[in-house]
């Protein structure tokens, strides 16, 4: 983005992701960028249909938003998202429910982008 269209093209962006995944998660719920285009959502207490539905709604809402740059032309971005879940909170691991939704966010890109990933197989 940033080299295609300038970093304010970029900024504007996250800008967009950002407000987007904010106005659409609950109270509670924690919300953050962790590097480069990708963020991170935890939603406690939460099973792996609903974070789905969440970030589904996340996706159609980042999708159907244009971002008009300035040059006035627009631009329509989309999101991949890769979810996980944990149902035994004596077993929850961080690193391990991150690590699966990293592998389906790549799976997710990998078989054609704008979508949710939300097991292993698509």
């Amino acid at each position: 983005m940033n080299d295609q269209h300038g970093h304010q093209a970029g900024d504007r962006v996250l800008s967009l992701v950002a407000s987007t995944i904010a106005s659409n998660i609950r109270e509670g719920d924690l919300a953050g960028r962790v590097g480069g285009e990708e963020f991170c959502v935890v939603m406690p207490d939460t099973h792996l249909q609903m974070a789905t539905a969440i970030a589904e709604r996340i996706r159609i809402r980042i999708y159907s938003r244009e971002i008009l740059l300035c040059n006035d032309t627009s631009l329509r971005i989309s999101a991949s998202l890769g979810v996980s879940s944990s149902d035994d909170s004596a077993g929850f691991n961080f690193e391990n429910l991150q690590s699966t939704a990293d592998h389906r966010l790549y799976l997710a890109k990998q078989n054609g982008r704008n979508q949710v990933c939300f097991a292993d197989l698509l």
